[in-house]
């Protein structure tokens, strides 16, 4: 286990975030549906059934650029695993995803001598908590404890609480960071084209209350394409000095032929990374939609740009 916010590349990740820009990955579920998930599938089963193709894919996000890599946890919480019927093999599954995410950075580190991350992904439970809904706000705290403490066991670098819409739950997911590990964490919501998550939470409420619950950085993903999230971290920029993170989707997704197709071209997403750099967001990358050529083409802006 990592204390002390001491990460396995030898430093600091907060303190590299000071000097520079670092560019995260992209979508891993748009990745594993292209190499064969099948919709309704439990996504994380893969880092079990299928750990070759989750390890090409952090390798090829690696290659494209990124600084930091995410776990495929995104869902491997207690709760949506017991939605899932996987609870029983929440420890491997969680395990075993920082293992290949370790693995693809150590291999890669082998012939690029560079700081690369592992980040651990956490989502949220898909359900409604109390008093709105069924789930107890404790349910939802052992979930993620049970999740946080398996990935830690094996070690990485900081956790990203990502595409939280209820502000309530992911200050529980951040209270289950913060009293089992002392990695640094970024907690991230999701906004639609009312500048709201679905919760009525506003990209300033976000900031105040997730910064007043010790979090270490803030940010906005999914939901919507860059421009839209563009319009959320400028008006989170202007009441924080503090780390911010952004992932958008590759565009607002649409059918055709009964596949989901992102319209945002890796040229469209780099333009928006140069701009996001110019607001001063520390980590800049991609979610939904987002391939590593999308990758490529931000951090080939973004390291031209800094």
């Amino acid at each position: 286990m990592l204390n002390e916010k001491e990460n396995l590349s030898g430093g600091n990740i907060l303190e590299l975030l000071n000097q520079k820009v670092l560019v995260i990955d992209g979508a891993m579920g748009t990745m594993l549906q292209e190499n064969g998930l099948k919709s309704g599938e439990c996504p994380e089963l893969w880092n079990i059934t299928h750990p070759e193709i989750v390890k090409k894919i952090h390798t090829s996000y690696l290659e494209a650029g990124a600084d930091i890599i995410l776990t495929n946890t995104f869902g491997a919480n207690g709760v949506k695993l017991m939605k899932m019927k996987q609870q029983h093999q929440l420890k491997e599954i969680n395990r075993q995803a920082v293992k290949l995410a370790r693995e693809a950075v150590d291999s890669y580190k082998k012939n690029h001598p560079v700081p690369v991350f592992v980040a651990g992904s956490v989502g949220p439970t898909g359900e409604i908590l109390e008093p709105l809904g069924p789930l107890k706000n404790s349910e939802a705290y052992q979930g993620y404890q049970d999740q946080i403490k398996e990935m830690v066991s094996v070690g990485f670098d900081m956790i990203i609480l990502e595409t939280f819409y209820d502000l309530t739950e992911i200050k529980t997911a951040l209270r289950a960071v913060k009293e089992n590990c002392d990695l640094p964490v970024f907690a991230s919501m999701s906004f639609d084209e009312n500048l709201k998550t679905i919760y009525g939470i506003t990209p300033e409420k976000a900031v105040e209350e997730l910064f007043e619950e010790e979090a270490d950085g803030v940010g906005a993903n999914c939901g919507s394409g860059p421009e839209l999230l563009y319009q959320v971290l400028t008006r989170m920029r202007i009441i924080t000095d503090a780390p911010l993170l952004v992932e958008p989707n590759a565009g607002i997704p649409y059918l055709e032929n009964n596949k989901v197709v992102y319209p945002a071209s890796p040229q469209e997403m780099a333009k928006y990374a140069e701009k996001f750099a110019q607001l001063k967001v520390n980590i800049i990358g991609g979610c939904c939609g987002t391939t590593p050529e999308h990758i490529k083409a931000i951090a080939q802006k973004i390291k031209k740009t800094i």
